[in-house]
C-alpha cells in the first residue's frame, strides 16, 4: 500500500479536487493532516472520508507547520511506501503516482522536481519567489553537500524503513530539506523526478516570516549530518 499525507491549512478550495483525483488509483491511503484551518477544510475532508474508507482525517486546532503536520500524518500511515503532496492543487495526483513508481525501480527516496530539464511549469511563481527559491537551493546544496536541485517541491515518496531510520526535527517548511539531507547522509538512493507543476496564489510560505526559521533548520541539519 502507498500512504500519502496531505498537509492542509485552509485548503477548502482545492482539497476536494485533490482527493477526487486520487480516487481513481487503487491501493492508496490518503491521510489529510489538517492544520488549524478556518475555512471548512475539515468538514470537506470529513464528508469525503465518510464515503471513502481509504481517506483519514487528522485535525489539529493549533497551527503547527507543514513539517509537524506531515509527521503527524505519517504516524497514522499503514503503507510500506510513504509520501506527501501539497494540498494546494499545484501538483496533480498522477504526478505523485509517477514519482512513486521510481520506488519500485530502486529508489529509496523519490523527490518531485520543478528544476530539471524536462520539468513542466504551467504557471510560474512570481520573480521574487523564483529568485529566493534559487538562492535557498544553492545555499542548501552548499551547506548540506547534496546534488538535489529542488528541495521544496511538495511531492516526495519514500520507503517506510527510510522514514523510520531518520530523526526529523523541523516542524516548518524546511522539513523537506532536512529529510533529503539526512537520507543522503545515510547513503539512501535519492532520485529526482521531473514533474508538471503550477503555481497557486494561496502559497502558505511567507518569505519575511519563514526565511529565518528555515535558515536555522538548515544550519542545525548541517551540524547533525556532519557529526
Amino acid at each position: 500500500m502507498l500512504s500519502i499525507v496531505i498537509p492542509a491549512h485552509n485548503e477548502a478550495d482545492h482539497i476536494r479536487g485533490l482527493l477526487e483525483a486520487f480516487s481513481v488509483f487503487s491501493g492508496v491511503e490518503l491521510i489529510v493532516a489538517e492544520d488549524a484551518s478556518t475555512d471548512g477544510t475539515q468538514n470537506i475532508v470529513q464528508e469525503f472520508a465518510g464515503r471513502n474508507n481509504n481517506v483519514v482525517l487528522s485535525s489539529c486546532d493549533k497551527l503547527t507547520g507543514k513539517g509537524a503536520a506531515v509527521k503527524r500524518g505519517l504516524k497514522l500511515a499503514k503503507g510500506d511506501v510513504l509520501g506527501f503532496i501539497d494540498g494546494d492543487g499545484s501538483i496533480h495526483s498522477k504526478e505523485l503516482m509517477r514519482v512513486a513508481a521510481t520506488i519500485d525501480d530502486g529508489a529509496d527516496l523519490a523527490v518531485g522536481s520543478r528544476d530539471l530539464r524536462t520539468s513542466v511549469i504551467v504557471r510560474p511563481q512570481p520573480l521574487s519567489r523564483r529568485v529566493s527559491g534559487s538562492i535557498y537551493s544553492l545555499l542548501a546544496r552548499a551547506l548540506l553537500d547534496t546534488h538535489i536541485k529542488d528541495f521544496q517541491c511538495g511531492c516526495k515518496v519514500f520507503r517506510r524503513d527510510v522514514w523510520h531510520s531518520l530523526t526529523i526535527t523541523c516542524d516548518g517548511f524546511a522539513f523537506d530539506t532536512e529529510l533529503i539531507a539526512k537520507a543522503h547522509k545515510k547513503g539512501f538512493i535519492i532520485i529526482e523526478v521531473p514533474i508538471t507543476w503550477s503555481n497557486q496564489s494561496n502559497s502558505k510560505v511567507r518569505i519575511s516570516r519563514d526565511v529565518l526559521p528555515m535558515l536555522k533548520c538548515i544550519l542545525k541539519t548541517r551540524a547533525q549530518v556532519r557529526e
